[in-house]
């Protein structure tokens, strides 16, 4: 009978591809939690650009509503242009109209908008060149801009949208 020396190679294999498994197996319940997060983060996102897009609206509803020479002072929203560095929508002094439609869930705050009285323009170039024409209530269009901002379940995540819209009064 002839004894042979066993040098443990397969326990040495063995133990590698364990340690290998155990590292795959952590970076994949790695990619999973950061996954996880990313769609969470994106769905917040989402849910802070749709709250202020409802706002939005809303505020292009009430600018549609506005009588021509209301006044910009803030009352229901309504703001002269902020003529000085800071934009209205990113003025500390501003306050926001708060959304009257239907209260939406899962955010941590409800929209807000705010309009901005930008002036009359002609509604062609013939209500703009003929003088009587000019004078004619039904020749003007009024143009607002309308700023919302909205919130994701916590206020972390917020957005802005705006736009511009021209009003026939």
């Amino acid at each position: 009978m002839t004894r042979t020396t066993e040098s443990g190679s397969a326990l040495i294999i063995s133990l590698v591809m364990l340690l290998v498994m155990t590292m795959l197996g952590v970076s994949t319940v790695k990619m999973t939690v950061l996954s996880e997060r990313m769609s969470g983060h994106f769905f917040n996102k989402q849910s802070s650009f749709d709250a202020s897009e409802a706002a939005l609206r809303e505020g292009e509803a009430a600018a549609n509503g506005f009588a021509v020479y209301s006044a910009t002072d803030g009352t229901d929203g309504l703001y002269a242009p902020n003529t000085a560095s800071t934009p209205r929508w990113s003025d500390s002094a501003t306050t926001w109209q708060n959304r009257l439609g239907s209260t939406l869930p899962g955010v941590a705050q409800q929209p807000q908008y705010i309009a901005e009285y930008l002036g009359g323009v002609p509604r062609d170039d013939n209500c703009a060149l003929d003088t009587s024409a000019s004078t004619n209530q039904d020749c003007w269009r009024y143009a607002y801009r309308i700023s919302a901002q909205g919130w994701g379940a916590n206020v972390n995540a917020s957005s802005i949208t705006q736009s511009t819209i021209l009003s026939r009064k």
